[in-house]
């Protein structure tokens, strides 16, 4: 197979991210400050991130960094969770920041999740690309997170720029300058080292995927900050190919998934970070992946890990918990456009059949607008 053959938005999408971040860096530090000034006056104890799907994905990617950053609990949520199910004491909710992210703006369940978090004393920042949508009603500021189109429309640019944006707020939070321009190079350099490095591993990528082209299961293991990329990998696969994933940390890996029927027809991407402090584990889980003869795609900036001829490799520049969301992003986007491009499917199934109704945001924007219009209203008096 040619790979030129099966070029795809989503590959056109991941090869753009580095001149994007490189180019909106300044601007999302800038505005960071400016949306959290109002923080300067708040004792704030912890930080609650919240979405749905690649809002959540970048909550995961970034939670690890963000502790290191701030000195700061930080607990990434799922917004159902964080609307529903969460209970602190009122002297911990006027010490809490929720930031909500919602590209549209318009994802109800994450509107019910600040509305609420809000409404019990927290302070509120929401990350949004529409600054005229539903979610600005309930923050005390938002961040604006968008970014110039680019082709068709892919959910996969509003993600590396939201890890940008979590990163700043964090560093605004703080108050330390110093903090935030460290950060600021940190990802500058990381974008130019992968901007150099995206042909390789588009080629890895692609090796992988000759190798395996038939396969219609997968499994992304990550832990740590490196969750992230795997809950990414695993909504991606499903959202777009069309075909079944799921997602695991190394430890509940080994206790449970380990046991998988037919193994050898599971396409196993492992997040192999060299620094991270979850390494010795994922190594460990590696060789028995290897036992198993899963097809195994070791994503890794450890060129010293070395795999059996059924396995594959995928070499990033170093990882840490501050630039590991934006270059892990790439390995499972990649597959994810090439297996789509190889079943013909497209994102979303094209909204086509059963998935129709789906098309004009039921069942995510159009979710429980009676609880929020009263919750607005409550807020309003």
């Amino acid at each position: 197979m040619e790979k030129e053959a099966f070029y795809n938005p989503i590959r056109e999408h991941i090869f753009s991210v580095p001149g994007l971040i490189g180019d909106e860096l300044g601007r999302i530090f800038e505005e960071a400050k400016n949306s959290a000034a109002f923080l300067r006056q708040k004792d704030i104890g912890q930080i609650i991130l919240t979405g749905c799907g690649y809002s959540y994905a970048a909550s995961l990617s970034v939670a690890c960094g963000l502790r290191e950053l701030t000195g700061r609990q930080v607990t990434a949520l799922p917004a159902i969770e964080a609307a529903r199910f969460l209970q602190l004491p009122m002297s911990e909710w006027e010490r809490t920041l929720v930031i909500g992210i919602s590209n549209s703006g318009l994802v109800t369940r994450v509107n019910e999740a600040v509305a609420t978090c809000r409404q019990q004393g927290a302070a509120a920042i929401g990350l949004t690309s529409n600054t005229r949508g539903e979610l600005i009603r309930y923050c005390d500021s938002c961040l604006d997170i968008s970014s110039p189109e680019f082709g068709r429309p892919l959910p996969l640019r509003g993600y590396a720029m939201t890890i940008a944006a979590l990163l700043a707020v964090g560093c605004a939070l703080t108050g330390n300058a110093g903090q935030g321009e460290l950060v600021r190079g940190i990802l500058a350099g990381s974008m130019e080292e992968l901007e150099a490095s995206l042909p390789e591993i588009d080629d890895m990528a692609w090796d992988y995927v000759q190798l395996n082209p038939a396969l219609e299961q997968f499994e992304f293991v990550g832990s740590g900050y490196e969750r992230g990329a795997a809950f990414l990998g695993k909504i991606e696969m499903m959202g777009q190919a069309g075909l079944m994933a799921v997602d695991e940390d190394t430890e509940q890996w080994l206790h449970c998934n380990f046991f998988m029927a037919a193994p050898e027809r599971i396409g196993t991407i492992l997040f192999l970070a060299k620094n991270s402090p979850g390494y010795s584990r994922a190594v460990e889980a590696l060789s028995y992946m290897k036992h198993l003869k899963r097809p195994a795609c070791v994503v890794t900036d450890d060129r010293d890990i070395l795999n059996d001829p059924d396995s594959r490799s995928v070499y990033l520049p170093a990882l840490n918990a501050v630039n590991g969301g934006l270059l892990q992003m790439t390995v499972p986007s990649l597959l994810t456009g090439y297996y789509c491009r190889l079943k013909g499917e497209e994102y979303s199934r094209g909204f086509r059949g059963p998935w129709e109704i789906f098309k004009d945001g039921r069942g995510t924007t159009k979710s429980g607008s009676d609880l929020l219009d009263e919750l607005g209203r409550r807020e309003e008096k």
